[in-house]
């Protein structure tokens, strides 16, 4: 029988993801993968070693020195998994993996926020060095997202990949839905269950999202992106009435998506909620799932008869489904198939698209307004659209008892009589974003807006 190789892991970070991962190479299976192959912890860093699971089994192993894992020579291959938690960390771990590679290792992140900033940095560095970088765990958690587009859809010309790649949002907007919870009802229950973080602010504001999706555009269009660049909007806006208007004949839900989509030469790239009919595949998507689609050329591209040629659903985040994602790119390293790894890969070569500009993002859209009621508002509205290009496709209004309305000035905290508030949704015919920010900018300032309005796309109208 031949012999186990044995490949020396150090580990950086020892929170739900490295503590999953501690689990699985300290536990039972002690590392062992297969006849053929085991993975041995060297050195485990984390703030505060006293407190975790594993020290009071195997304290040898902790310390509290990154340094003293990346600089050890019996590590092979460096695990980051630490997670941020605020602005200035990224930084230093963006150090820590190009210290690993000038150190002659290779890495595994789970860290999409360091990726997305330095990306083109650590890329570059590991070309330099001859080390490789996996990162399938950046964008779908437990989901084999990044293998398969770069692997299974390896001779496809894309066209595009979007999905739900937040499972916080996707939870939050479920039990929106699902129980008429508000969005602080349901934001705080996603908390007590462990699916929102003490601080949700990257999750909820769509700036996860975000960085998923740039790795996305990397692997699927070789954009090279930088935070900041994307149109982004969140989900805190969302309201227990958008559901009554998304649903007002069962036809609609709302989700939060992130979108990359070829439009000629250039890419539309943008997270935002949809309003997404109920016929869509991802209008099912529940809870914490995530679900991501992709559209190729070669299967057919985007047809009318279904929206998309390939989606990969499961579980989006946790700590058992990220540390097998992180730990099988960590035995496709030890097993000697790091293939594109060294530097970006690409379905795309790198600089063949470019980003297509916010402003001429276009499509379809929900605005949902509240007023002071009086005559005339309806067609105010219409008229600064109009005067902008933009026709108003549908104007929806629900009959609200005094106790919607009422329930509705708690919780803006409104001050106006509640009897006078007055809900409705206009839906409009296709526009850019330059568009309907322009009339939105001019319909806020009016006296009768009592709420910022509530704008995002409506999802498959071409």
């Amino acid at each position: 029988m031949t012999a186990r190789r044995k490949i020396g892991v150090g580990l950086l970070g020892a929170g739900v993801v490295g503590e999953a991962i501690q689990d699985a190479l300290l536990g039972g299976s002690q590392g062992r993968v297969g006849d053929d192959l085991e993975l041995e912890v060297r050195k485990i860093y984390t703030r505060n070693p006293n407190s975790k699971k594993w020290f009071k089994h195997r304290p040898e192993l902790f310390t509290s020195q990154a340094i003293e894992v990346i600089d050890d020579p019996t590590v092979e291959i460096v695990i980051e998994a630490l997670g941020f938690q605020e602005p200035g960390d990224l930084a230093i771990f963006r150090d820590y993996i190009l210290r690993a590679f000038e150190k002659g290792k290779s890495v595994v992140t789970s860290d999409k926020a360091v990726l997305a900033r330095y990306g083109a940095e650590i890329w570059a560095a590991a070309q330099r060095s001859g080390g490789h970088l996996r990162f399938e765990a950046c964008v779908g958690g437990g989901i084999p997202v990044i293998r398969s587009l770069t692997e299974s859809f390896a001779i496809e010309e894309p066209e595009a990949v979007f999905g739900i790649v937040n499972g916080t949002c996707n939870y939050i907007l479920s039990q929106m839905e699902k129980t008429t919870k508000s969005y602080a009802e349901a934001l705080k229950e996603a908390q007590q269950k462990g699916y929102a973080e003490t601080n949700p602010t990257a999750d909820v504001s769509g700036s996860d999202a975000e960085a998923k999706l740039m790795l996305l555009s990397a692997v699927v269009f070789g954009l090279e992106l930088q935070p900041g660049t994307t149109w982004r909007k969140g989900i805190e806006d969302i309201h227990a009435v958008d559901f009554r208007y998304a649903g007002r004949t069962g036809s609609s839900t709302i989700k939060h998506l992130a979108v990359a989509k070829r439009i000629g030469s250039s890419v539309q790239v943008f997270v935002s909620p949809v309003l997404m009919p109920r016929g869509n595949l991802l209008a099912d998507i529940d809870g914490a799932t995530n679900a991501i689609c992709f559209n190729g050329t070669k299967s057919g591209g985007i047809r009318r008869d279904r929206d998309c040629d390939y989606v990969l659903v499961g579980p989006g985040a946790g700590g058992g489904p990220t540390a097998v994602a992180v730990l099988g790119d960590v035995c496709e390293l030890a097993r000697a198939q790091p293939a594109w790894f060294t530097g970006l890969p690409s379905l795309v070569q790198p600089g063949r698209l470019a980003l297509q500009p916010q402003d001429d993002i276009d499509g379809s859209f929900y605005v949902r307004f509240i007023v002071k009621d009086r005559p005339g508002i309806v067609g105010d509205i219409g008229q600064t659209f109009g005067a902008l290009g933009v026709n108003i496709a549908e104007i929806w209004q629900l009959r609200h008892s005094d106790d919607e309305r009422q329930a509705l000035a708690r919780s803006y905290n409104l001050k106006e009589n509640f009897k006078e508030l007055l809900p409705f949704v206009i839906t409009l015919e296709r526009a850019t974003l330059r568009q309907v920010r322009a009339a939105l900018d001019s319909v806020r300032a009016r006296d009768y807006i009592v709420v910022d309005p509530v704008w995002f796309p409506i999802w498959g109208v071409r």
